[in-house]
């Protein structure tokens, strides 16, 4: 589980990661960028859903994310603080 009051931002940056994901399939990245982002980002929503607290793991995955492809940092920013969301 995330503290119950990061909750709303763990799903934020989420939500970021797959949009920037989709994104690098439509600009036409390597598929095998695209692929080490998934798989860092599939432990995303383990680490929302286990038992105990893993949000300092949630964290850690969002910053090996960022280490891969600078441009997820804003995913880690919406994990950091709360920001509006904008459609």
């Amino acid at each position: 589980m995330i503290d119950p009051e990061k909750t709303d931002q763990a799903y934020q940056a989420l939500h970021r990661v797959l949009v920037e994901t989709r994104l690098m399939a439509l600009d036409d990245e390597p598929t095998a960028k695209i692929a080490e982002i998934l798989d860092w980002a599939e432990l995303l929503p383990r680490h929302m859903a286990a038992r105990d607290d893993k949000t300092a793991e949630f964290r850690d995955t969002l910053e090996a994310i960022v280490e891969k492809d600078a441009r997820f940092s804003h995913a880690l920013r919406a994990f950091a603080k709360p920001q509006p969301v904008r459609w």
